[in-house]
């Protein structure tokens, strides 16, 4: 049987565990999920916790006014309750709940394009860029939590948990393509298709409606890169509560290495002035 020493050491040990959670948001088709998994291959006791996986039942998502569709791009269409505390549980924890099953980790669809796989010595250069920013002495006690979703930053509680957070989004153009490409995505009924015009119909309306405070960040940005001017101030700097130390990347014309690399470089840099947890 444990002494009380053993106990009192177990529970040392767990208290001392850092938690970092990063979150990847932004538009559909953005290139989260691709990069969020990446990432979760090259950062050691990383959890990944999907968005998409907190959906409400299709019988329980709003009804477009216009079309009549089943509108699975607002905030109403996420149970922002359920993903709260799931990602509560894990952070306390360690571990999802207990019988908790990831639909999208399982999802065998997805887009018909095939992304070239990224070299294990770019990964590996990578996962050092990241973990030299944590002292030596915790890295045996650093968990990262990563967040993949859509729509991460409209909910308060949600956003305030998240540590370091990084928007992926493209061009108007670019992510329809990369949408309609889609075979389809994995549900609690089986399976959703995109009906014919659903990205101009549902998915890019509702984009430009609630994640509005980055749409200005990204024109402004684009507006950039196209005049040679840079027009866009670091988004650190923006007063909208959305927007507050959330790093904007664009993944046009970007190959998947190239995106996991810019973000990788953002991480090691927020983690370098994230505050240091007190003993």
């Amino acid at each position: 049987m444990p002494s009380h020493q053993d106990a009192a050491e177990a529970k040392s040990a767990i208290t001392k565990t850092r938690v970092i959670t990063i979150g990847f948001s932004g538009a559909s088709s953005g290139g989260k999920t691709t990069t969020s998994r990446y990432l979760k291959s090259i950062l050691p006791n990383s959890t990944l916790v999907h968005q998409d996986d907190f959906y409400r039942p299709e019988n329980q998502l709003p009804l477009d006014s216009k079309t009549g569709l089943a509108n699975w791009d607002c905030p109403e269409a996420i149970d922002f309750g359920s993903l709260n505390s799931t990602l509560t549980h894990i952070i306390e924890h360690g571990q999802f709940p207990q019988g908790f099953n990831s639909l999208e980790d399982k999802n065998p669809m997805g887009s018909e394009a095939a992304s070239t796989p990224i070299p294990d010595e770019v990964l590996n250069r990578l996962r050092k860029k990241i973990m030299d920013q944590i002292p030596l002495k915790e890295r045996n006690h650093v968990k990262f939590v990563i967040l993949d979703g859509f729509l991460l930053y409209v909910d308060e509680p949600l956003r305030n948990t998240i540590d370091i957070k990084v928007f992926l989004t493209a061009p108007y153009q670019v992510l329809k393509e990369r949408r309609e490409s889609k075979k389809g995505y994995a549900t609690l009924e089986g399976c959703w298709v995109d009906p014919p015009g659903y990205f101009d119909d549902i998915v890019w309306p509702n984009y430009l409606i609630y994640n509005r405070p980055f749409v200005k960040i990204t024109e402004a940005m684009e507006a950039s890169m196209e005049s040679g001017v840079d027009n866009a101030k670091d988004a650190t700097s923006r007063s909208d509560p959305m927007t507050q130390k959330v790093d904007i990347v664009s993944s046009h014309n970007s190959t998947i290495q190239f995106m996991l690399e810019t973000v990788s470089d953002l991480i090691a840099k927020r983690l370098s002035e994230l505050p240091t947890p007190s003993p």
